[in-house]
């Protein structure tokens, strides 16, 4: 398997495109720490899930906001399983706000919070077992948000932007320790998170019903993701760093919406 004797830590994996990068790591061999912050349950069946197919993985509680807590965590990664050699900066949040709004300041600075400090929190705490191996991975996940500029998306926006520019920024550096710097940018993923976005303007409550209306016959699902993960992190992969990666059926920075039914 491609990612044998690897291992991976993967932020915000208890449920969504989380999950299913940390299903696909471990798919292709890979021993895996699956990161959630809240979702307990969530992050105990992605481990089950793992098990039950033969693969190797932990679960552990940190918040990536916090620098002693991703610190303790990327600890028991090493001392479960002797090292890190790929992080996947996965966790984050989604919020949708006029920038008028009274509690605007709050929700940038949460939003801010998690993807930039906690993913940054992240690939620092990892660079001293990854420098130590023959090769690292460092993915983020951003989000094809960054070029679709969405009104109410300005504080989401702005922090999947300022990880694009992190990771290119750091890509170059770090390509001289061994270490590659990828960002994948889903548009709307079939998950919790990208359902509750689609379902409604879509005007349908399963995302079945639109498949045959979108471009290859069906939304992206966490899987695709994870896929493009293995890739990154895999020898194929081995001189591809400080790259974005759209993953978006074509759609480019228009709205899926404007591409529901189009061939149909």
């Amino acid at each position: 398997m491609e990612l044998d004797g690897r291992v991976a830590l993967v932020t915000g994996a208890s449920r969504g495109i989380g999950r299913g990068i940390a299903l696909d790591m471990a798919e292709a061999g890979a021993d895996v720490l699956v990161n959630y912050l809240e979702n307990k349950k969530g992050a105990e069946q992605t481990v089950a899930d793992i098990r039950a197919k033969g693969g190797t993985a932990i679960l552990h509680q940190a918040d990536v906001r916090d620098r002693e807590s991703v610190q303790v965590m990327v600890d028991a990664a090493i001392g479960a399983f002797g090292k890190v050699d790929i992080l996947v900066n996965n966790a984050g949040t989604y919020a949708s706000r006029s920038f008028m709004d009274a509690d605007a300041a709050e929700t940038f600075q949460d939003i801010v919070s998690t993807h930039i400090f906690g993913s940054f929190n992240c690939a620092q705490a990892v660079l001293p077992s990854m420098r130590e191996q023959a090769r690292g991975d460092i993915l983020f996940i951003t989000s094809l948000a960054t070029k679709q500029l969405w009104a109410d998306e300005w504080a989401y926006a702005t922090a999947k932007s300022a990880m694009t520019t992190m990771a290119q920024c750091i890509a170059k550096e770090l390509s001289w320790h061994g270490i590659r710097v990828n960002c994948i940018a889903p548009t709307i993923v079939e998950s919790d998170m990208g359902l509750d976005l689609v379902l409604g303007w879509a005007g349908v409550d399963d995302p079945e019903q639109l498949y045959g209306k979108v471009p290859f016959d069906r939304l992206i699902k966490p899987h695709d993701v994870g896929d493009l993960c293995v890739f990154l992190a895999s020898d194929r992969a081995s001189h591809i760093s400080g790259q974005v990666i759209f993953l978006d059926a074509g759609v480019g920075p228009a709205s899926l919406k404007d591409f529901v039914g189009k061939g149909s």
